[in-house]
């Protein structure tokens, strides 16, 4: 009984020292785990951007949604986002880009809807042409539609997250021909961005060359294309006023966007605390770029007549008539894609049809942004 009774004592006495042992991994592992949270609250994301575009011209639009974002972004987070841009696609090729945001291969794009619209359809809905008047109807659209959701979808399906767009200015046809309506589309070349961009030049009678953007000013130059569609300022910024003759308002695409996104792989890996102010930096640099679109428009404008080009002023039936003439080319073919670039034309036509009434902007109204 006595052997029984020191065999019992020793049982429990193994089991208290076990308990001890417990007891002591578990205060460490909590120690660990401050020292740990610790370490998180200080450590630097150091993330890659790729950019389709060149080196922006500081006070642009595109400078502050590129250039002004990741400043913005470093102040804001105490130096824990540090963002290194590369331009003209080093990183990654346009097309290839996309897969390597989804896969985190790189962290931040800078693009345009359209440049992934081969895979992404939706983004073609963001040179429809005519749809759009100005940057409030835009952001309105983008933001407060269906419009909008249903493109930020189809993103995040691909793994990548919109943050913020940047607009860049009304953008038109400056041509080395004149452009007054419908019928002056004719036997002139054009640069078409989008393949449905060109089936809309095509089906007006104008032949179409695929053109870089950083080829316009030779190919103008030589007469390889006779016109593309560009914001106003670029006259400007890329010197296009010694190769071009005319533009034509109001723009075929009013205004133009750029977009920032973000990796949702990448995005996950930043805490709460650094999303929010990646993001809240994302919707100012929005807002501001509206403003600063709007006077890029006015002193492209105003660039153009100081350098002898000529402004033509469509009327408001030829404006009507392209208009229409996108509406059965182009926007009948976006919405054929599939069910979401449908319900995507059917919130735009909502959202005209509900902006002309409550406006009661009149086109000439309209036309005083060009002037």
């Amino acid at each position: 009984m006595k052997k029984h009774n020191r065999i019992i004592t020793i049982i429990m006495g193994i089991a208290f020292m076990l308990l001890l042992v417990a007891c002591g991994n578990n205060e460490t592992s909590s120690s660990e785990g401050e020292v740990n949270a610790e370490e998180n609250d200080e450590q630097v994301y150091k993330l890659t951007m790729n950019s389709q575009l060149t080196p922006a011209v500081e006070g642009t639009p595109t400078h502050l949604g590129t250039v002004g974002f990741i400043e913005r972004v470093n102040e804001r987070t105490d130096g824990r986002v540090e963002i290194e841009v590369f331009y003209n696609n080093q990183l990654a090729g346009q097309s290839e880009s996309l897969d390597a945001l989804a896969r985190g291969t790189i962290d931040f794009q800078v693009t345009s809807p359209v440049s992934w619209a081969d895979r992404i359809p939706e983004g073609d809905g963001g040179n429809l042409p005519f749809a759009f008047q100005g940057e409030e109807f835009v952001q309105h659209l983008l933001r407060e539609t269906e419009f909008g959701s249903l493109y930020h979808e189809a993103l995040e399906d691909y793994g990548v997250k919109p943050l913020h767009y940047f607009h860049t200015a009304s953008a038109g046809y400056l041509t080395t021909k004149p452009i007054a309506s419908a019928d002056d589309f004719s036997g002139v070349v054009l640069s078409g961005p989008s393949p449905k961009v060109s089936d809309y030049y095509s089906s007006l009678g104008a032949g179409v060359a695929s053109v870089s953007f950083a080829d316009y000013y030779e190919a103008l130059l030589r007469g390889t294309i006779d016109g593309i569609t560009f914001p106003y300022y670029s006259l400007e910024t890329y010197g296009l006023h010694e190769v071009v003759d005319y533009i034509t308002v109001p723009g075929e695409v009013d205004p133009a966007l750029s977009m920032m996104v973000v990796s949702l792989e990448a995005w996950n890996k930043l805490p709460a605390d650094l999303q929010g102010i990646v993001y809240d930096v994302a919707m100012e640099i929005e807002q501001e770029t509206m403003e600063l679109s709007k006077e890029f428009t006015k002193s492209g404008i105003e660039f153009a007549r100081e350098n002898g080009i000529e402004v033509i002023e469509m009327t408001e039936e030829a404006y009507n008539e392209l208009r229409q003439k996108g509406k059965e080319t182009y926007w009948e073919d976006f919405a054929q894609q599939n069910e979401r670039t449908a319900k995507m034309v059917d919130a735009l036509v909502g959202a005209i049809e509900e902006y002309e009434e409550s406006s009661g902007r009149s086109y000439d109204d309209y036309l005083e942004i060009y002037r």
